[in-house]
């Protein structure tokens, strides 16, 4: 049967059915298809693809149009205030945040502005970075790994307060380029760290990324920028600067997936996707500058709060975006389903946030930070802290990674397995200091196997996450703690015969039986059968 006459067969199909017909005609991690034929039955399956999605109302409007409009109240007064009369660093300045930060700080009356920058470093071993002055702005052609060049910027300029942006802000780049963007993280933010303390600088304001609300990553991108929360929590308690920080999620005016999509429109391309079912939360500029300079207020001295959008919406289908582009253009253009590339790939953990609540879930922060979430008076902005972690167990790994990173014959890869190993440490410390009845939640939540098959996983995706959680967990359980966790008896059989599959924990898992077996003979029936409230998964996210 030809191509052609397959095409046929789905007129009318749904969603599904079309989807899983165009990922037969080009199976996820094939190359971007060039047969005539298959490209004239993609045109039609992605036509009728475009119906189908009309069909449930969707594609009306531009997908991400309710992000635009938003905004987060900005304490205008107050900022001016904070800025008035001070020497204000921006590193990243020539980026898309930093460019419209430094816009915005001169509308809000600042006089005298650094940006330091890596663009238009030509030699980045450069310890006297070259430097030219437009109107109340000073860009520096620096890279921030270099201390010597940025320590030549901090003496001449004596900033008062220092916005750090600079990073890698490409996941699936940060796994290539792994080096440059751990040394970019960890050195990088020792640098500006160390600088601010000793230059005396009033205020440092990092941005991270929602990601790191992830209890344990995989990911060069998402693992780097822990590390630089870390290093910024533990300088908020030992340092004499106030620290505060901003947990961003996908930048409208800065996307990468809507830039390239848009270009193979204009192109009249096929169209790529990663893959169907995959969804982000989204923000635009405006809300992004409006938190940085929002953080100036809220952060006080001796801890470290960030700062986020209060209410993100419903997240949004990258295929969704595509198929709009597509049929705004008024082309009839191919879709195809490329795969999920490298810092991309990693599943998400339903254990990250807290299902007995799931109408006050916030995507971009984890079940151990929320009891840390306010609420600003204006209702678009929320304030939170880090979970506790160990600053001994910190200093360890930061040590152990600068010694590897500082060898340029220390492969790239076993950067990225260093860096992981490192994390879970960390990671370790923080889940000690947690409530074990809240790891008891979060294990129960995460490896639910309904919801784990609803989204096409298995408990083996999780087991270094899963891992983890036992470890925090191990000899701390009770009675007491399972009530408090409202596990019932025969859920906590259920979790052990979930774990039992996974050959690395039978160690635990041995502790766990032995707990249900305690339970089980000496604590009333009655006493754990209260039935629970079940929770109501969404889709991936952030």
């Amino acid at each position: 049967m030809s191509a052609f006459n397959l095409s046929e067969m789905f007129k009318g199909a749904s969603k599904a059915e079309i989807i899983d017909r165009i990922q037969q005609l080009v199976p996820p991690g094939s190359p971007e298809p060039q047969d005539p034929e298959i490209l004239a039955v993609l045109q039609s399956l992605t036509a009728k693809l475009i119906a189908a999605y009309q069909a449930d109302g969707q594609l009306e409007s531009e997908p991400f149009s309710d992000v635009r409009d938003r905004t987060v109240h900005l304490y205008a007064s107050a900022v001016s205030s904070k800025i008035k009369g001070k020497t204000i660093l921006v590193t990243g300045g020539e980026g898309c945040v930093g460019g419209f930060l430094i816009e915005k700080l001169l509308e809000l009356g600042a006089t005298k502005i650094i940006s330091v920058d890596k663009a238009r470093c030509q030699n980045p071993e450069e310890t006297l970075p070259h430097f030219n002055k437009e109107g109340a702005v000073t860009f520096y052609a620096a890279d921030i790994r270099n201390f010597e060049a940025l320590k030549h910027i901090f003496d001449i300029e004596k900033p008062d307060i220092v916005f750090h942006l600079a990073a890698q802000r490409q996941p699936g780049l940060a796994e290539i380029q792994i080096r440059e963007t751990v040394t970019t993280s960890l050195l990088g933010c020792q640098h500006v760290i160390q600088l601010c303390e000793e230059y005396g600088a009033e205020h440092c304001i990092f941005s991270s990324t929602g990601k790191t609300s992830r209890y344990f990553t995989t990911e060069v991108y998402a693992a780097s920028k822990k590390f630089a929360e870390w290093q910024f929590a533990k300088a908020a308690q030992v340092g004499d600067v106030t620290y505060g920080m901003v947990r961003f999620t996908h930048m409208l005016e800065n996307s990468l997936f809507c830039e390239q999509m848009s270009k193979k429109v204009e192109q009249s391309k096929t169209v790529n996707v990663h893959a169907p079912h995959r969804y982000v939360t989204a923000q635009n500029l405006i809300e992004a500058v409006h938190l940085l300079l929002n953080a100036l207020i809220v952060s006080v001295p001796g801890k470290l709060k960030f700062v986020a959008v209060s209410n993100l919406g419903w997240p949004t289908e990258t295929l969704e975006v595509a198929l709009y582009k597509i049929l705004e253009s008024g082309n009839n253009l191919p879709i195809y389903f490329q795969g999920l590339l490298p810092g991309y790939e990693e599943p998400f953990f339903l254990g990250q946030f807290d299902w007995n609540k799931p109408t006050d879930i916030h995507l971009l922060i984890n079940v151990l930070e929320d009891p840390f979430r306010i609420v600003d008076d204006a209702g678009d902005m929320v304030t939170v802290e880090l979970a506790p972690f160990s600053l001994r167990v910190l200093d360890k790994q930061v040590s152990n990674l600068e010694s590897l990173i500082s060898d340029p014959d220390f492969p790239e890869v076993q950067i990225k397995h260093a860096l992981v190993a490192a994390e879970k440490e960390v990671i370790a410390s923080s889940f000690a200091w947690s409530s074990p009845q809240d790891l008891l939640k979060i294990l129960q939540w995460g490896i639910n196997p309904k919801k784990l098959q609803g989204y096409g996983t298995e408990i083996s995706d999780y087991r270094e996450i899963i891992e983890l959680l036992l470890q925090g967990m191990y000899g701390r359980l009770n009675q007491e703690i399972l009530n408090s966790a409202g596990v019932t008896a025969d859920e906590f059989d259920d979790l052990v015969e979930s774990l039992s599959t996974l050959d690395s924990i039978q160690a635990e898992v041995g502790y766990l039986r032995s707990m249900s077996r305690y339970l089980r003979e000496f604590v009333l029936p009655a006493q754990l059968t209260q039935k629970k409230y079940e929770p109501v998964p969404v889709r991936e996210a952030a």
